[in-house]
């Protein structure tokens, strides 16, 4: 009995080290390549404020709550996975929510999951990576843009405080094995 006690705990604690180890590189990117959440938005001028002017941008972004959009090019690419948009959340001037729209192609997935580790969540066809500051989702949307969304959030404080809760009463269950 002994002996599977142990060998349960050191697998969670294994797992658990794992884990961290990817999530810590969600934690060190702080965003998407050079977007990085809570810098200013006057470091990013490729992104354009959201109003009537630009009707193209407006229709783009017209049923999102973002700020600021970026129409990709050509060569905006998640390995061959072509980037057709990047929208902002700003407040204060600091960039708090980066959602980059992809054209719909399978194995972007994977690139996430390779990249931090096991997901956190799952719900249907949404994927979530969470770390104690930031959670990285994806998900495919076959209503109005098709395609894949990856969104970069920053954790609000009622979030942490949840997530304290759930980790408190996980760690309680297993002093009880």
């Amino acid at each position: 009995m002994k002996k599977k006690i142990t060998f349960v705990l050191t697998f969670l604690l294994f797992s658990s080290t794992f884990f961290s180890q990817e999530c810590s590189f969600l934690n060190s990117q702080n965003g998407f390549r050079n977007i990085k959440l809570g810098e200013n938005i006057k470091n990013y001028p490729e992104f354009e404020l959201k109003n009537d002017n630009n009707l193209e941008l407006f229709k783009l972004s017209f049923n999102s709550e973002t700020d600021y959009v970026y129409v990709g090019n050509e060569n905006d690419e998640i390995s061959s996975t072509k980037i057709l948009f990047i929208y902002l959340n700003v407040k204060d001037k600091k960039i708090e929510r980066i959602h980059i729209v992809t054209q719909k192609v399978e194995g972007l997935y994977y690139i996430l999951k390779n990249a931090y580790g096991e997901t956190s969540t799952e719900y249907g066809k949404k994927w979530i990576w969470r770390t104690e500051n930031i959670e990285c989702s994806i998900e495919g949307d076959d209503n109005n843009i098709p395609g894949y969304h990856i969104i970069y959030n920053y954790l609000s404080e009622d979030r942490k405080i949840l997530n304290e809760r759930k980790t408190k009463r996980s760690k309680e269950a297993q002093a009880e094995l």
